[in-house]
């Protein structure tokens, strides 16, 4: 319902005299009323300092009135109950901050590998952590909440004690945007080594952050959520730019191509390694890859919206980049109820 109606305000205010002027439109959460349901939508224009407010709030409120009475199929709206309320730059921070999956700075682009890869802008991947131990960067991991991280079980299998480890935030290392201690580490309990099955964790932060603009939560998919080869997929690390190489101060990305299971099981990939509980990205050619110090960091998918999700969790596999040894990561949606068990979220 979401994209319905976030798709059917852009529509109203592009075939509109403030056509120029809006930006997006983006659902913050839903009510449940007595007749319906309420949806909270913040809405984004640009105008010039010069023009009068209450003249641009009666503008906005007469094309919805307009567009919404056009509206036909299974959603009834009523326009009568449209109510428009001017916010300022904080409040707006604020709201979208709080919600999840939403990227302040999008100057994504086509890169390579992490391995050699792009460098990024602060807020491009707001909820990247670094896992440190004593102070020495680890392992990656993503913020699901502002008190939990998920990252991979193999960052923990010799690193157990949470009062030496510490994350930090924002695209560099040192100095970090922000830093927290650890409260508690919960490793999968199926997870063995040297197997790489079940390479799941989560993570309690020591204090809840507070989000901003560089630091906020990926969304989490549904159990049920089925990602496909050819989704749009990022992979984001401070890890080795290649193989056995140390890690980085500043954060890359890079785009990888999921890969389907079947083929990732052949005899020249991975042989039947690739269990319900994995999923492989990267590139059949090599190239596209993430590396060491990348483990335990996102693997993330937008959707139609532009809300992203987590879809995996950089696990292991062949070296780095390697022809016919694309990245494995643990699958998120086989998680989802753990997950939710161990934190809530």
């Amino acid at each position: 319902m979401s994209q319905k109606i976030e798709s059917m305000v852009k529509n109203a205010f592009h075939k509109s005299s403030l056509r120029q002027a809006f930006v997006k439109s983006h659902i913050i959460k839903f009510s449940q009323k007595e007749h319906g349901v309420l949806a909270h939508m913040l809405m984004i224009f640009r105008f010039p300092s010069t023009e009068d407010p209450e003249t641009i709030n009666k503008i906005i409120q007469r094309v919805l009135y307009e567009k919404l009475q056009d509206v036909v199929g299974p959603h009834k709206f009523n326009p009568e109950l449209v109510e428009i309320k001017k916010i300022n730059n904080t409040e707006t921070d604020n709201f979208l901050n709080n919600c999840c999956g939403t990227r302040r700075n999008k100057t994504t682009r086509q890169s390579f590998r992490i391995v050699g890869g792009t460098q990024v802008q602060e807020g491009e991947w707001p909820w990247q952590a670094s896992l440190q131990w004593d102070g020495f960067h680890r392992c990656g991991a993503t913020l699901i909440d502002d008190t939990w991280l998920v990252s991979a079980a193999h960052c923990f299998r010799m690193y157990k004690d949470p009062a030496r480890w510490t994350a930090s935030f924002g695209v560099k290392i040192k100095p970090p945007k922000m830093k927290q201690g650890l409260r508690r580490i919960i490793v999968h309990e199926k997870y063995k080594y040297p197997s790489h099955d079940y390479d799941i964790s989560v993570a309690e932060l020591s204090s809840p952050v507070s989000y901003t603009n560089a630091v906020h939560r990926i969304c989490l998919p549904d159990a049920s959520h089925e990602f496909h080869p050819g989704d749009e997929m990022f992979v984001t690390g401070f890890g080795a730019l290649r193989n056995d190489g140390s890690s980085q101060n500043q954060l890359r990305q890079v785009q990888v191509d999921l890969i389907d299971t079947k083929i990732c099981n052949e005899h020249k990939a991975y042989n039947k390694a690739i269990t319900p509980r994995m999923l492989c990205a990267g590139s059949l050619k090599g190239n596209r890859d993430a590396c060491q110090g990348d483990s335990g960091g996102p693997l993330v998918s937008p959707d139609a919206r532009d809300i992203w999700y987590l879809a995996g969790i950089v696990s292991w596999g062949d070296e780095c980049g390697h022809p016919n040894k694309p990245g494995v990561y643990a699958r998120v949606t086989a998680f989802r109820d753990w997950i939710a068990s161990k934190t809530g979220v």
